[in-house]
């Protein structure tokens, strides 16, 4: 009985006792608890699979025979069947799950129309559940990203829909007139999903478009999912929590609108630069790596603005269980931006194209990256939706348990990726000593796999503990949570 009076209480804390200073806080904490613990529970849900399906899969490219009797589990099946579960179920959840409390929050009052984001965010997690079903049976298409069933794809866009709209009332609707850089690229992130999978659907299986240039139409897409959508939704959350959790402006905040405008328009040229020496002009992948190197712009920009801020305040990252998840992200995004770059170069692009390589930099983005960033922005909510203490031991072990698989993974197939583009272009190595060398590189990302996997276990058991944890009396404090300055307006 008492288990059941503990989650009771931590959904309905009517007993809380809150400070002044933070009851309009308190307010729209409380009307985002529903959607955000949704999303937030989807997030750990889709994070253990995807980790067990790229643990699969990994094991497979080094021991082929590894559940080879089983016709549902082959590899043609489980590869997409990971990256799906990882971009759509896990990265989308987490991250929305941050940035639509702090879209929240920047409106300055409680929300109203939660309903449609829970409806939206609950349907677009059983429309995917359907498809990852739907290809497990068989029933995938043939693109990067895309392999979910035609007839689910109409679903999740209506799902996403709703997510976009909820998006755009709560902006509407904020009592500040000025905007702040978390808004702008929340806003981008969602009208750009709509548009690029609406063009890429419309591409690729409506209309199809003709020969090679399907291929540059998924490159494009695959591309610009990462650019004008995930890394968007990290910056929000980077840009949103370093002066809430500092008490200080991000440090070369007036130049964010330079990074926010370049970042846009380089990104959506950027994948192209994937088909170089394709079957396609030479002259489209040549204006994706001059786009690529012209990221440079940004990614230069935002680092210096994350990493001046982190740096100066360094001491107290260490106190801060969301702050040491934003750092590591930040770093993976300093790191992503190198590697990134350096795959552009068309020597070194020649070399790579069809090794481990890139998609040890797709995995540092999305695990490293927004994955940690994701988490930070998780933890700092939590303690305000639930009013409870994080079990810090417990994250603190799946933290360096992420880095350390973020780290073995990305690690071995960017080294291992060069390595095998190496070999693969010299004419007298043989495919069979090939195999044997990236065989070892392999093993790396299969062990940065199962650290990771005992990460999403840490996160799951962390959030059910929350949830099920009585309140101490602390936890019912008003002082608890402390009111966060007010630094949404300032561009210092």
């Amino acid at each position: 009985m008492s288990l059941i009076n503990n989650i009771c209480s931590t959904f309905c804390p009517c007993s809380v006792e809150q400070s002044p200073a933070r009851e309009t806080e308190s307010s729209i904490d409380a009307s985002m608890r529903w959607p955000a613990l949704v999303m937030i529970k989807a997030s750990a849900f889709w994070f253990i699979l995807a980790i067990a399906l790229g643990l699969a899969t990994s094991v497979k490219l080094h021991s082929p025979s590894f559940l080879g009797d089983s016709a549902l589990l082959t590899y043609g099946k489980v590869k997409p069947a990971f990256w799906n579960a990882l971009v759509y179920g896990f990265v989308f959840n987490a991250s929305l799950a941050s940035v639509t409390w702090i879209l929240a929050r920047l409106s300055g009052q409680a929300m109203r129309n939660n309903v449609l984001l829970t409806v939206s965010v609950s349907a677009w997690n059983v429309g995917l559940l359907i498809g990852l079903v739907g290809i497990f049976i068989g029933d995938q298409t043939p693109f990067a990203l895309l392999e979910l069933p035609n007839y689910i794809t109409p679903f999740l866009f209506v799902s996403f829909l709703g997510i976009g709209l909820w998006g755009l009332l709560t902006f509407k609707a904020r009592t500040f007139r000025s905007s702040f850089a978390s808004q702008w690229y929340v806003l981008m992130a969602l009208f750009c999903f709509a548009w690029i999978f609406t063009a890429a659907q419309i591409m690729l299986f409506c209309s199809p478009v003709q020969g090679a240039f399907q291929a540059l139409v998924n490159g494009w897409y695959v591309d610009n999912l990462f650019g004008l959508v995930l890394a968007p939704l990290a910056f929000a959350t980077i840009y949103y929590l370093i002066p809430k959790s500092f008490g200080k402006p991000v440090v070369g905040y007036r130049y964010a609108g330079i990074a926010f405008w370049t970042w846009a328009l380089f990104s959506a040229f950027r994948g192209s630069a994937e088909m170089l020496n394709g079957p396609i002009p030479s002259w489209v992948a040549i204006v994706g790596v001059i786009a690529s190197f012209a990221l440079l712009l940004p990614l230069s920009t935002l680092a210096m603005q994350f990493l001046s801020s982190l740096f100066g305040n360094f001491n107290q990252i260490w106190d801060s269980v969301s702050m040491r998840f934003i750092f590591a992200g930040v770093i993976s995004f300093v790191l992503y931006g190198i590697f990134d770059v350096y795959g552009s170069l068309i020597g070194v692009n020649e070399t790579i194209q069809f090794s481990l390589f890139d998609s040890g930099v797709k995995l540092l983005a999305l695990l490293g990256f927004v994955g940690m960033t994701a988490f930070g922005g998780i933890y700092f909510i939590l303690p305000r939706v639930l009013n409870k203490n994080l079990p810090s031991s417990l994250i603190e072990m799946q933290f360096w348990a992420h880095a350390m698989g973020v780290m073995l993974i990305a690690g071995g197939l960017i080294y291992g990726g060069h390595s095998q583009g190496v070999l693969l272009n010299d004419s007298t190595t043989s495919l069979l000593s090939i195999a044997k060398i990236s065989q070892s590189f392999l093993f790396l990302s299969t062990l940065g796999m199962a650290f990771l996997l005992f990460s999403a276990v840490a996160f799951l058991v962390t959030f059910f503990w929350m949830i099920v944890a009585p309140r101490s009396a602390s936890e019912k404090s008003a002082l608890f949570v402390k009111a966060a300055p007010d630094m949404e307006c300032s561009a210092s």
